[in-house]
């Protein structure tokens, strides 16, 4: 007679109840029945960096654009999720696989899995990345990784992507617990620019000196590429902090002090991608550059003016960074001295 065994996960919490009556004793691999409750914690600076860098009634409109525009970044819901089991009895072989779809910021699977010790990993979202693919799920655990497609420049990501690990040993006639967390593997900076009475035709922006895979199990990013990630351009609708329809891009909005006064409605870019190195390689000017922001303007008459935003501070995975700056009449950029201070910033037109 067969027992049922449950096994909750939250993030992946996993409960293991006794098992299984073997006719056969020599029946090493009798498979047991364990239920998967996947929850998605969601650990991310979004909310801080908003209101730290756009929380002010004048900032309303940019922030909204900001928002509608990472609504599918940073969402408590994942659309599926994929669990690798591999034992570590057979060398660290993959031996069972799981894909289930969620579409919920938690839900309860079934599967089947025999008692042994194990390392667990698990990914989701993945198939939602055109560029990102899981690769080694079939070998040994050492060479599972996610993998970004090896090109000149590649688009920003349409949504966040998420990894688990754990180490887990089922026993029978033993409850257990393990609890897996679903962590983002991506991130997300935004460029805001104030062009005060300038006239731009158009803006993008390339990021670049950010990983481009991740290997699971170590928990660790490579840098082995120098892929260029893009931008989208976000529209902003202007707003005057009144219920007055503002139609106009010429009124003027009145900012903070940082801003002081807007004569046009300001630019956005903002891109997707893996994270960049903790520490940079190399100092350039006062501060160390960590990653790099190419900014491309094109003024009406057609010239285009690109302008290199060496950053010195880290973009985490699971962050959002929101650089503010200012566009020159020749489509050069600059930024102010305690922004500069907050990001490490030198750039060069």
């Amino acid at each position: 007679m067969k027992a049922r065994r449950t096994l909750t996960v939250f993030a992946l919490v996993l409960t293991v109840l006794p098992g299984c009556n073997l006719i056969d004793e020599k029946v090493k691999d009798c498979p047991e029945e364990i239920t998967v409750t996947c929850s998605l914690n969601l650990s991310s600076n979004k909310d801080q960096e908003m209101d730290e860098k756009l929380g002010t009634e004048h900032d309303l409109p940019i922030r909204a654009a900001l928002e509608d525009y990472l609504q599918h970044v940073f969402e408590g819901s994942v659309h599926e999720v994929d669990m690798y089991f591999y034992d570590q009895r057979k060398r660290g072989k993959m031996t069972h696989e799981q894909h289930e779809i969620m579409d919920a910021g938690e839900r309860e699977f079934e599967i089947r899995l025999p008692a042994s010790d194990y390392r667990m990993a698990g990914s989701a979202n993945v198939s939602a990345i055109p560029d990102v693919t899981l690769e080694g799920a079939k070998g040994n655990f050492e060479v599972l990784k996610l993998v970004q497609k090896k090109a000149i420049q590649l688009a920003t990501q349409p949504t966040a992507f998420f990894s688990a690990r754990q180490r887990m040993t089922v026993r029978d006639q033993e409850n257990q617990h393990y609890n897996v967390s679903l962590q983002m593997v991506n991130a997300a900076a935004a460029l805001v620019l104030n062009r005060d009475s300038f006239d731009v035709k158009s803006i993008r922006a390339e990021y670049a000196g950010l990983a481009d895979s991740f290997k699971i199990l170590d928990s660790a990013f490579a840098f082995d590429n120098t892929t260029l990630i893009g931008t989208d351009e976000i529209d902003i609708v202007p707003y005057t902090g009144s219920d007055e329809d503002v139609s106009s891009e010429t009124e003027p909005w009145v900012y903070d002090v940082f801003w002081t006064r807007w004569k046009k409605v300001p630019l956005m870019v903002c891109g997707v991608g893996f994270p960049s190195p903790n520490v940079g390689s190399e100092v350039i000017g006062t501060y160390p550059k960590i990653w790099t922001i190419y900014l491309y303007v094109t003024l009406p008459d057609n010239t285009i003016t690109r302008s290199e935003i060496y950053i010195g501070k880290p973009l985490q995975a699971g962050h959002l960074l929101i650089i503010k700056g200012w566009l020159t009449a020749n489509g050069g950029f600059t930024i102010s001295r305690s922004e500069e201070r907050r990001v490490g910033k030198e750039c060069r037109s």
